[in-house]
């Protein structure tokens, strides 16, 4: 058997951080848990929580300062805040740590910082870590070859819904798929991407993307039911980059080799 690998969690007192610890407790993945981080002004620094190892429980303390766990851990999986992933980033690279990257919300000027430091170790860093997002990426990836071909114009929107105390607008996720379409589309093909962005309650996550031309009109639609796909996607992608051995900056459709 693999040795198991060796993960931290930023932020493991937030919606994904619990949900990472959940399934991490389910001994489904080759993978443990040896680090558990949140910020400085969080009341549990210090307290533990109670992992699970070889069907053995143990406790691990809650640390605030990533330096107290660096030799603990290969892959460190982060969804916090830009200002406290780009800390982490910077540490990582300096003690060839691998990074996952969830956090959305970065400048431009910050992706470019994460990316330059993706040649010291590996990161991947995704919008959205559920499967079918990336397969929805995928896709529209294809049908962008398909409709320049077709030189239709066509009318994009992008509807994003999620619950009310998420603070970027529009999410990650919808300017991924805008960027997609960016990317692969001829810009005369189109007068405009809108982004549509809905904050209530406690939604967990829905996009959905409807591409309308004279006569017909294409839609798909994503709904998370919950946060525990993203937090498998996640983990899948820390095994990943952890036994792929090699510096670079991926996503989670080369996680999944879409």
């Amino acid at each position: 058997m693999k040795n198991k690998i060796r993960l931290a969690i930023s932020g493991i007192n937030g919606r994904m951080g619990k949900n990472l610890l959940k399934i991490i407790n389910q001994n489904q993945y080759n993978c443990t848990l040896n680090g558990a981080l949140e910020s400085k002004k969080s009341s549990i620094i210090n307290t533990s929580i109670c992992i699970s190892k070889n069907n053995k429980l143990y406790n691990l303390y809650i640390k605030d300062n990533i330096l107290d766990i660096i030799d603990d851990f290969d892959t460190l999986i982060d969804f916090t805040n830009p200002r406290s992933t780009l800390k982490y980033v910077n540490i990582c690279s300096q003690y060839n740590k691998n990074i996952v990257i969830g956090t959305t919300g970065f400048s431009e000027k910050e992706k470019i910082q994460i990316k330059m430091l993706s040649n010291k170790i590996g990161i991947v860093m995704s919008s959205n870590f559920s499967i079918g997002i990336n397969i929805i990426f995928t896709i529209l990836k294809n049908i962008s070859k398909i409709f320049n071909k077709q030189k239709k114009n066509i009318d994009i929107d992008i509807i994003e819904k999620h619950h009310k105390n998420k603070i970027d607008i529009p999410s990650g996720t919808a300017l991924s798929m805008k960027n997609i379409i960016l990317k692969f589309f001829e810009n005369n093909i189109f007068q405009k991407i809108n982004c549509h962005s809905i904050r209530a309650g406690d939604i967990y996550g829905e996009h959905q993307i409807i591409l309308s031309s004279i006569g017909e009109q294409i839609e798909f639609i994503h709904k998370a039911s919950n946060r525990l796909n993203f937090a498998e996607g996640a983990i899948q992608a820390a095994i990943w980059i952890s036994n792929l051995k090699q510096k670079g900056i991926y996503d989670m459709c080369d996680v999944l080799g879409l």
